[in-house]
């Protein structure tokens, strides 16, 4: 419904409603017919919430894991790995409610009081009442509580920079519009959740909770949600892992058939097998790696809502940000300003018009004290702007003068001035203009003996005294931010409802846009889904954007980039929750911050960029931490099949296979997962969003410092055979041989390009300690109480010293080995 287009009379008569307003039983009826007047972003259920640490292919396979080892009536086994997704549920549930309870706190009261007509009477009501149809009053800095059509004005003032993203006030008015116009040109019309900076107004309300312009936003904002980019390719790492674990599975049964190893004994060892080729600490690593990162990225002002979040915020190729609040504070300031004459100080002049007894002060009056701060006498006289002359004033009896200032061009030409300084101030206003500037003109009428009525009824013309221009301030650290962003291979676009002029020059200033032609209208954009894919492409700047048109934007930008959006207000939710990572402002709407994967306490463009750095080095730990694990596991893979096949005795049981899995493990690769990012970080550019989560360097270094752990122990398992060990025994100096491969492996992950020798000099105090811990267990294992339940057997110190040294030894050559031949390739 077009209602900025309906008469007053025409309006009563659709919504059934009068000047005395609604009845009670109208407004009953209406309530149950519309509901509240409530709007909030889409939330997560509660079993959404149960399910979601387990609903993951990870954890699918380790419950898999744990029905396995019932199968094989290795009860202990499942018992612990049964305690490991339990442990993994629990990290994440505690992290969720920190990250509400500081939500909560954050939370404004989106419900008010406003004043509402009913049977004829003055009645206030909580704002969540009102129904369509209701008159109410809206006055200065109270929030408009629903859509609501202007019928009665005065001088009204509203701040719709949460709505349009346009950071000037626009005044309202009660004049019907003839034509059809966009949000941002509906000037008898208030929305939602904008508010109103000076005056006051009688309005009937058009439409209420999610048939608000907010209602429609968070309603774009409700859809499915695409999987995490960093979650799928761990899916597709453990959907390959399943396969290669199954394939191996069926080649070792067929081996042992082969071997004549009886069926119910083969059906048990593969199933061992299959349990002790999952990697079991992982899951719990991620969790708590990612947990710290987000108390990490708390203490620089970015609060992390989702694992989703801090997991994909390093993979982000692309920034899409909003202009006001986020590039700039969304507060006017004094920019420039130019004298008609250099006896004349404008600036004072205006600061002359400024009531500073009004309980909302005008923006721009706001910036005009804050950049001349000298006392001024009181008025005698205020003069409100008025909307026909497009002008406001003040007068001062003492100096027998009244100050006005306006709209340029209606001030101008109403004052008396020569016609060369009007030429060069017609230049001058068109020159501020065109850079996207706020302009006001500043006149003076000297020997005004009485105050006139008016402003209307002046005796004689004013002297013209020159132009104030006003811009959203820019944030101090947004270009430098900006600049870091390039740097590390990130593209910056800004969507704004702003106009193109502010636009452009704001991009222009901090760096993301250098010509006009980088910058595109939201009437402009293509209808078709191809040609507006070339446009987002080519484009670096669009202005006069909808919330519509923001979300088709990132919706296309989402086809071949990893995308962050920034944004405050309400018209930039549903770009937020289309993003893969939407950074929401703290001091935004409830709204935004809802619908955002981040919350930047610190509104600062800057807080983006820490957080980009924070992700690159928690997604290059999480590549670490699979290096290291899975190349662990393939060796003990590796070595258990080789050993079927040479006829070897099994050079580990499965609950040493349980031990290095769960304990050796988990106490190495923790600190792997909190390794200082690596040197030039945030000078590469960002990975491809379609790259596997490990490459194929990594998996071939993978392959190679695996088949050196199984060379090793199989020579010791064949070695020690050949002299005579028993079985146990050869299982004590395997499964200490496998220890110590581990212990050094974690050196070989500190770095993908750097030598562990050279990585040393970056101090790791966690993998140092993680090693002292590992080695205190293991030595309880091999010579304390514990040795027993691991069947460790007494073998002398020589040996296992031997082979562990040449394990150690052996896995750190492969690892140096390999960067050595094949790092001469830049990273990719």
């Amino acid at each position: 419904m077009l209602w900025y287009r309906e008469t007053e009379q025409k309006l009563f008569e659709i919504l059934e409603t009068s000047n005395h307003g609604l009845s009670k039983p109208e407004v009953t009826q209406r309530q149950k017919e519309y509901g509240l007047n409530q709007v909030a972003a889409k939330k997560d259920s509660i079993w959404k919430v149960i399910f979601e640490p387990f609903a993951n292919a990870f954890v699918a396979v380790l419950l898999a894991a744990a029905i396995v080892s019932l199968i094989s009536h290795e009860k202990l086994d499942a018992i612990i790995i049964g305690i490991i997704v339990i442990i993994n549920a629990i990290i994440f549930y505690t992290q969720h409610y920190a990250t509400l309870r500081v939500l909560r706190s954050l939370k404004k009261h989106s419900e008010s009081r406003v004043r509402v007509l009913r049977d004829g009477q003055s009645v206030t009501i909580s704002s969540i009442q009102l129904v369509p149809g209701d008159i109410i009053t809206l006055d200065e800095g109270g929030r408009i509580p629903a859509d609501v059509r202007i019928i009665h004005t005065d001088m009204i003032q509203v701040d719709e920079s949460a709505l349009t993203g346009e950071s000037v006030p626009v005044r309202k008015h009660a004049s019907t519009l003839n034509s059809e116009k966009q949000i941002y040109e509906q000037d008898n019309m208030a929305f939602q959740g904008t508010y109103v900076l000076n005056g006051s107004a009688t309005a009937l309300v058009v439409a209420t909770g999610i048939r608000t312009e907010f209602g429609k936003i968070a309603d774009l904002a409700s859809g499915e949600h695409d999987k995490s980019p960093v979650q799928a390719k761990i899916d597709r790492l453990i959907s390959l892992l399943i396969k290669i674990i199954g394939g191996v599975v069926v080649l070792v049964f067929m081996l042992s058939m082969y071997r004549g190893i009886p069926l119910g004994e083969a059906v048990r060892f593969v199933l061992s097998l299959a349990v002790s080729a999952v990697p079991e600490g992982l899951p719990v690593a991620l969790t708590v790696i990612i947990v710290l990162g987000m108390r990490r990225m708390a203490k620089k002002h970015a609060l992390v809502r989702s694992f989703k979040a801090i997991e994909d915020v390093g993979l982000i190729t692309t920034i899409a940000t909003d202009k006001t609040g986020t590039l700039t504070k969304n507060h006017l300031t004094v920019i420039e300003h130019w004298n008609s004459d250099d006896s004349i100080d404008t600036l004072q002049s205006a600061h002359h018009t400024i009531d500073t007894s009004a309980s909302q002060i005008d923006p721009l009056d706001i910036a005009i004290y804050e950049n001349v701060p000298r006392k001024t006498a009181a008025p005698s006289r205020v003069y409100p702007f008025d909307v026909a002359l497009r002008m406001s004033g003040a007068y001062f009896a003492h100096e027998k003068a009244l100050y006005i200032k306006g709209s340029p061009e209606h001030v101008l030409s109403a004052s008396a001035t020569t016609k060369t300084i009007y030429h060069k101030a017609e230049s001058i206003m068109h020159e501020m203009a065109s850079k996207g500037y706020r302009v006001i003109a500043v006149a003076k009428l000297d020997a005004v003996e009485k105050a006139p009525e008016d402003l209307s009824v002046l005796h004689k013309k004013p002297q013209f005294l020159g132009f104030v221009a006003f811009a959203d301030e820019l944030r101090p650290d947004t270009a430098r931010a900006v600049k870091a962003a390039h740097a590390a291979g990130i593209d910056v676009k800004m969507i704004t409802g702003d106009h193109y002029e502010t636009a452009f020059n704001i991009t222009k200033a901090v760096g993301i846009a250098e010509h006009p032609s980088q910058v595109m209208l939201g009437s402009d954009l293509p209808k078709d889904a191809v040609a507006l894919q070339e446009a987002v492409r080519t484009h670096s700047v669009f202005a006069r954007i909808l919330p519509e048109d923001k979300y088709r934007i990132l919706q296309s930008l989402k086809e071949t980039e990893i995308t962050a959006m920034t944004g405050d207000g309400a018209n930039d939710v549903p770009a937020l929750a289309s993003a893969h990572v939407g950074f929401a402002m703290g001091s935004g709407n409830d709204i935004a911050r809802d619908a955002g994967d981040i919350v930047l306490l610190k509104d600062s463009f800057s807080t983006i960029i820490q957080a980009i750095a924070e992700g690159r080095k928690i997604y290059d730990n999480i590549r670490r931490m699979l290096f290291f694990l899975l190349s662990t596991t393939l060796g003990e893979v590796i070595t258990m099949v080789g050993a079927l096949i040479f006829g070897l005795p099994l050079p580990v049981t499965a609950i040493q296979i349980l031990w290095v899995n769960l304990v050796t493990d988990t106490a190495m690769v923790l600190p792997l997962g909190l390794e200082p990012a690596e040197e030039g970080n945030m000078k590469r550019p960002p990975r491809r969003p379609n790259e596997p989560l490990l490459s194929r360097l990594l998996l071939s270094r993978m392959i190679f410092v695996a088949s050196a752990i199984a060379i090793v122990v199989l020579a010791a398992v064949f070695t020690l055979n050949a002299d005579g060990y028993t079985t146990p025994e050869i299982q004590t100096v395997a499964f200490m041989a496998l220890i110590a491969a581990q212990w050094v492996n974690a050196l070989n992950a500190r770095s993908e390009y750097v030598s562990a020798f050279r990585r040393v000099k970056t101090m790791n105090k966690g993998l140092g300690i993680g090693f002292l811990v590992a080695f205190s267990l293991q030595m309880l294992v091999m010579f304390g109480p514990l040795a027993h339940v691991f069947h460790i057997q007494p073998v002398a110190i020589s040996t296992l010293l031997l082979w562990a040294a040449l394990s150690g030894a052996a896995v750190l050559f492969a690892g140096e080995l390999h960067k050595l031949i094949l790092n001469k390739k830049a990273p990719k």
